[in-house]
């Protein structure tokens, strides 16, 4: 009987994680809404932007609040959890590296030598948000790997 209570309360806490101590992901199920800013402007023409966001949208069942800006003070809103989303082209020594969570490439430019992704960049310790936007990045970067 005990060994069955156990795996009960097991069972019941793998939905609890991993969690989100801020609690981006219970916000965004409330609300049905979460924020995405672009750190350049110009790649909200690239396919992938577009196709990522709208990923998320049906994974989330919550549609994407775009707000505008660039640079420093969009990350500052990441990190004070104002924006859900940062998407932009990162070098692999970006100084943003150690204060987010970047999700996998969408598309890689430049030279083998110094690399550009294009990429998504949210708040670290979100986990249970990291992991849905990590996911749709790689449904996403399959889908252009396979056309």
């Amino acid at each position: 009987m005990r060994v069955a209570s156990f795996a009960l309360l097991l069972l019941s806490a793998c939905d609890m994680l991993p969690g989100d101590p801020a609690g981006t992901s219970t916000r965004i199920d409330q609300s049905r809404i979460f924020t995405v800013a672009l750190a350049d402007p110009a790649i909200r023409s690239a396919p992938q932007v577009g196709r990522l966001v709208a990923e998320i949208e049906r994974r989330t069942k919550a549609r994407a609040q775009w707000r505008s800006g660039s640079g420093e003070p969009l990350f500052q809103q990441l990190d004070e959890g104002k924006i859900d989303l940062v998407i932009g082209r990162f070098t692999a020594d970006s100084p943003w590296a150690t204060n987010v969570a970047f999700a996998p490439a969408l598309s890689t430019n430049g030279t083998k030598d110094a690399p550009i992704e294009l990429k998504a960049a949210m708040r670290n310790g979100e986990n249970r948000w990291i992991m849905t936007v990590e996911r749709a990045s790689r449904t996403i970067s399959q889908e252009a790997r396979d056309q």
